[in-house]
């Protein structure tokens, strides 16, 4: 099963959420606060990603390939964090820069889900 395959379920794990609020003390407001700000935020890292790849820019690419996977982690976004892994390891077996332009199809199925993982975040947690 390829990660894209793996990311035709669901798109957040909301355990990750629950177990986060459990360890804050059961504070609802603190993570309703971070989803919010993820969820704004991921369009911005997609972008900035984008921006990186059209600049053959491969350090910029790396920090925010690196941003969107471990703030996708933290939030329970898997699919996000899995493409965004899948991306980070792609960037890393460059033979340089200049190749960058070729990860512009991983980047836009990352893309793809952007929306439906800020609408998947929206469901409150039980």
């Amino acid at each position: 099963m390829s990660e894209y395959e793996e990311c035709t379920d669901a798109l957040v794990d909301p355990t990750v959420l629950t177990e986060l609020q459990a360890e804050l003390g059961g504070d609802q407001a603190i993570i309703s606060t971070f989803i919010r700000n993820y969820a704004e935020l991921l369009p911005w890292r997609v972008e900035r990603l984008h921006h990186a790849l059209e600049k053959l820019d491969i350090e910029d690419a790396m920090d925010a390939v690196l941003s969107l996977k471990t703030s996708s982690h933290m939030v329970g976004a898997i699919c996000m964090s899995r493409l965004a892994t899948e991306l980070e390891i792609s960037i890393r077996l460059l033979p340089g820069p200049a190749h960058l332009d070729e990860l512009r199809a991983l980047l836009n199925e990352i893309e793809h889900f952007v929306p439906a993982t800020i609408r998947e975040l929206g469901t409150p947690l039980s």
